[in-house]
């Protein structure tokens, strides 16, 4: 692992950019050779990877000659993402920015002949970097390509549903490494609320010891665990709150382990929430397991013995109603209102608050 950047001992505040300088005389690198550091990136969250793939891309298409057809704009983007497709696309912004990238490539027959390639996805990739001027905060994104209305959505959007019911000094149970259970912590902190956590390792990446670094940079009581342990602390909480990569139509994305967690804080009556944002939920409400992470066996034993059988896929779905809500940027929502969510199709623009 050549590069901080892909190894679980990544940590916030680590250079990301991606260098592409050209020297003179050389070639200018490949849309493959733009993203390959991206497309194996274990460590940066999904918002993030996202940003900077549509910056690349904006790059990369800014430099297509001005001949460069729709026929050509396909195979090409086909061909130079696929890598990071097989890689990310299991997530659910990098799933609505791919979904994006189809249905602006689909514009090619509605549109006026004189409109390139270039123009078009570089109006979809500028909206995807932060939009445009004047952009309606209020409108959500309905999910056409050239809406309008915010792409990727804030992580803080979260916490303004849970922190009322948020006692000072309360015990918060969390299961490995997290941005936006983070950024709703450090909420609760700022707010004088001072949470206790109660955090596990988060296995295999140990990304609980990341998130625990910054917990305790913004003040928090942080308690490290083995995720097993997890079952037996969870009387000492008073609430379970969690991430996910990934919502579906019937399920959603954790590591493993969330499912036995959840059923077990549902007998104890350990009140559960999941934190995310809308921008989790895929296309069409599917879901899927990252394939890299059952054929990376070194996460779990690097040149483990023949004979031995490694089963080092770290995530698995969990039904939507297990968790007590989700927290999200229009509230608590209930599994039933979630699920219809992530089914929904193209629609007229509805405001944030309905």
């Amino acid at each position: 692992m050549a590069s901080s950047r892909h190894t679980f001992h990544w940590r916030p505040g680590d250079s990301t950019s991606v260098d592409h300088a050209v020297a003179p005389g050389s070639p200018p690198p490949s849309l493959a050779e733009r993203v390959r550091e991206l497309a194996e990136d274990r460590a940066s969250s999904a918002a993030d990877l996202v940003r900077e793939v549509a910056e690349q891309l904006a790059e990369w298409v800014r430099a297509r000659p001005d001949e460069w057809t729709w026929e050509s704009a396909h195979s090409e983007l086909d061909q130079g993402l696929r890598d990071l497709r097989a890689a990310h696309a299991w997530r659910g912004p990098v799933a609505l920015f791919f979904d994006a990238l189809a249905k602006t490539l689909a514009l090619s027959s509605r549109r006026p002949l004189e409109t390139t390639p270039g123009e078009v996805l570089g109006e979809e990739l500028g909206l995807w970097l932060g939009g445009v001027s004047g952009d309606p905060e209020d409108v959500r994104w309905d999910g056409r390509p050239l809406g309008p209305g915010r792409r990727l959505l804030p992580r803080e959007d979260c916490v303004r549903a849970l922190l009322p019911e948020l006692q000072r000094g309360e015990t918060v149970l969390v299961h490995g490494f997290s941005e936006t259970v983070t950024l709703a912590i450090s909420a609760a902190q700022k707010r004088g609320l001072a949470p206790r956590v109660l955090l596990s390792e988060g296995g295999p990446d140990l990304g609980g010891r990341r998130m625990a670094r910054r917990l305790v940079r913004a003040g928090v009581a942080v308690t490290l665990t083995y995720d097993a342990a997890l079952h037996r602390d969870l009387g000492r909480a008073d609430r379970v709150w969690l991430g996910t990569e990934a919502i579906g139509a019937e399920a959603f994305l954790a590591r493993v382990g969330t499912r036995a967690l959840l059923e077990e804080a549902r007998r104890l009556e350990v009140p559960t929430y999941v934190l995310a944002t809308s921008d989790k939920l895929t296309p069409r409400g599917e879901l899927a397991l990252p394939e890299w992470c059952a054929h990376d066996r070194w996460l779990l034993w690097e040149n483990a013995p023949e004979g031995v059988d490694v089963e080092s896929q770290a995530f698995e779905t969990v039904p939507l109603d297990l968790p007590t809500a989700f927290a999200t940027e229009c509230g608590l929502e209930s599994a039933a209102t979630l699920s219809l969510r992530a089914l929904r199709t193209d629609a007229p623009l509805q405001p944030l608050s309905s």
